[in-house]
């Protein structure tokens, strides 16, 4: 048996670092957006272990990869070891280590995936409890289309987002290690005037003008530092017309809002000719955009 769906990228729309926890990890409060660019995944029954097939030669197939994981975890929770395999060929289109969250949702997508081939049944909140453990970004893509997340990030609660906007995502062709970002963050820096709500209220009553000034990033002057062609993506995308520029994440991924359709394709146009990679997307608003009837069948 076979289950073919794709996954989505996401942006951070907000992102504000209060402070570092005693577990190591920083505290933080995350707008997320899944955008329309996406990874395409195929799962294929096998009659035990588990294989992973990826068009992208940098990608690891082994343990490490966050899919093989999920397949694993699913494994041992159901005691399936020996019982149940899975070939998973994945065709990579979200650039890694981008602010991007490609790999984290495909190990969502991955959870739900063998759910449904392997008729598991398990809930919505028992998967998203095992999405925890591969991943803070995991849960979220099992949650909806526009979250707040807190915590870790892993905390994730729905946002009501009402239209689809465009949003131009440029990649300058190089990964940021999150590690390092976190690692030169000085907190003092961080601005507590920062607010997710006025973010969160604007997404929710689809006033794209008003959240493109809204947008903030915490961690983007530290990246920008280290980084200078990030703050030269943004330039460029303001001088052609976006609501709104960001870092997504920690990067290295630039994203720009547009409230005109027709501004945010001569934007890709005029930027789509050099050394960046240069992706013209809109919110994604449901589930069903990317995932088939028998993945959603799960409550």
């Amino acid at each position: 048996m076979k289950l073919s769906f794709k996954t989505p990228a996401k942006i951070n729309l907000g992102l504000h670092i209060s402070h570092k926890r005693e577990d190591g990890y920083h505290e933080l409060e995350t707008l997320l957006q899944m955008v329309s660019l996406y990874d395409s995944i195929e799962l294929e029954t096998l009659p035990s272990g588990i294989e992973l097939l990826c068009d992208e030669p940098g990608i690891p197939k082994d343990h490490t990869n966050l899919v093989v994981q999920a397949a694993h975890l699913l494994l041992e929770t159901c005691s399936l070891e020996n019982k149940q395999g899975v070939r998973i060929r994945l065709d990579k289109k979200i650039p890694s280590g981008a602010g991007l969250g490609g790999g984290s949702g495909n190990a969502a997508g991955v959870l739900v995936g063998l759910n449904a081939l392997w008729n598991l049944q398990l809930s919505r909140k028992k998967l998203t409890l095992l999405a925890a453990k591969l991943g803070a970004d995991v849960p979220f893509f099992l949650t909806a289309p526009s979250a707040l997340g807190k915590g870790r990030g892993d905390e994730v609660a729905p946002v009501q987002a009402v239209v689809k906007f465009d949003i131009l995502l440029v990649y300058p062709g190089f990964p940021i290690a999150t590690s390092w970002v976190y690692q030169n963050l000085n907190l003092k820096l961080t601005n507590p005037q920062n607010n997710i709500s006025i973010l969160k209220k604007f997404l929710s009553e689809s006033q794209v003008g008003k959240l493109g000034k809204c947008l903030y990033n915490d961690l983007e002057p530290i990246v920008i530092q280290r980084y200078p062609e990030i703050q030269a993506i943004k330039e460029d995308l303001f001088n052609l017309g976006a609501k709104g520029s960001l870092l997504s994440g920690s990067g290295s991924t630039v994203f720009a809002i547009f409230d005109n359709p027709d501004c945010a394709k001569s934007a890709y146009t005029n930027l789509n000719k050099g050394n960046w990679e240069v992706f013209l997307t809109e919110t994604v608003t449901c589930f069903s955009e990317f995932w088939p009837d028998e993945m959603l069948n799960y409550s």
